[in-house]
C-alpha cells in the first residue's frame, strides 16, 4: 500500500516559523536579541516535530504501542496482570473525563501498593486516578437484647 499521499513530512523549521508566527509583537518577543526565546522556540519545534513524526507513525501501525497514553482497556489489563485476573475494574465517565476510577476487590488488597505504582508509572500528567478498595466484615451477634448500628465510612487518600 502506497502510504506517500497520506504522509505529510514537516521539518522542524516549518515548525519553529509556525511558532514564530504566533509570538506577539513587542520588543521583548524579537527573536535577534534574545537567545532564550531562540532557544525555546528550537525545543518546542524539535518537540512538535517527533510528536508528529509518532502520530504519522501511528496512523500507520497498531494504535495500542502509541506513545499518547492509555485507554481504560490498557489500565484494565495491567491491573490484571500486576494483582490477577478479576482482582477489580477500572472505569471512566463522560462526565470527568480526565479522572479514571479504579475498585480493587478485598481478596486482592495485597497487590494495591504494587498496583498504584505501576499505574503511576504510566499515568500522564493531566490524568487523575482515584482508587476504592472494596472491604469486607463478618461481625458475630450474641443472641441478647442489642441494638447493632451499621455505618459505612467511605475514606479519600490524598497525596
Amino acid at each position: 500500500m502506497d502510504t506517500s499521499s497520506v504522509i505529510i513530512d514537516y521539518s522542524e523549521a516549518d515548525f519553529a516559523d509556525s511558532l514564530r508566527a504566533l509570538l506577539p509583537k513587542g520588543k521583548y518577543w524579537q527573536e535577534a536579541e534574545n537567545a532564550e526565546l531562540t532557544n525555546v522556540i528550537e525545543a518546542l519545534a524539535i518537540d512538535f516535530k517527533t510528536t508528529h513524526d509518532d502520530v504519522q507513525l501511528s496512523l500507520l501501525t497498531d494504535f495500542k504501542q502509541a506513545l499518547f497514553g492509555w485507554k481504560i482497556s490498557d489500565y484494565q489489563a495491567l491491573l490484571y496482570e500486576v494483582a490477577g485476573n478479576n482482582s477489580g475494574v477500572v472505569s471512566d465517565s463522560r462526565a470527568t473525563p480526565n479522572l479514571i476510577y479504579v475498585s480493587l476487590g478485598d481478596e486482592y488488597r495485597v497487590s494495591s501498593k504494587k498496583a498504584w505504582t505501576e499505574f503511576e508509572k504510566k499515568r500522564l500528567p493531566h490524568t487523575e486516578i482515584t482508587w476504592t478498595y472494596q472491604s469486607r466484615l463478618d461481625v458475630h451477634h450474641q443472641l441478647a437484647n442489642c441494638r447493632h448500628i451499621r455505618n459505612l465510612h467511605t475514606y479519600e487518600v490524598t497525596q
